[in-house]
């Protein structure tokens, strides 16, 4: 092969790795009933509250998935916003920090809180097998 050849294929096959790694897509949208279909697909007991709208209040629904029918058993709680924004801002409010884990503690409650977002999506919970239904749902 010439350094010509050697050369051109290099360049072809960076280019085509630059298109293909450039290829992301936009995050999947997930309204409350995938939320809801997924979590009591998996065995969970689901409630939610009702759709509302964004005069009414900053959240359209809210979904809390529990282990078991018995209302005390690990849940997880999803908050659906109508912007990422106001999702960010209940994550500020939900976020663990030590003053609250020690006020947890001397009330009985000395797991961590963990929380997050995705979208439009607030969720907070103890377990972490509970977030691996929603992980599911956003691949």
């Amino acid at each position: 092969m010439t350094m010509k050849k050697i050369i051109s294929i290099i360049l072809l096959l960076s280019f085509s790795l630059s298109l293909v790694a450039c290829g992301k897509s936009e995050p999947k949208k997930i309204s409350c009933e995938d939320i809801i279909k997924a979590y009591g697909d998996a065995g969970y007991y689901v409630t939610h509250g009702e759709h509302k709208t964004q005069a009414d209040s900053s959240h359209l629904c809210y979904i809390k998935a529990n282990m078991s029918e018995d209302p005390d058993s690990d849940y997880i709680y999803f908050i659906t916003c109508f912007t990422e924004e106001q999702a960010e801002e209940a994550h500020e409010t939900d976020k663990y920090n030590l003053a609250i884990w020690l006020y947890a503690t001397v009330s009985g409650e000395s797991r961590w809180l963990k929380s997050g977002t995705y979208r439009e999506i607030e969720y907070s919970y103890y377990n972490s097998e509970m977030i691996k239904p929603f992980k599911e749902l956003i691949k």
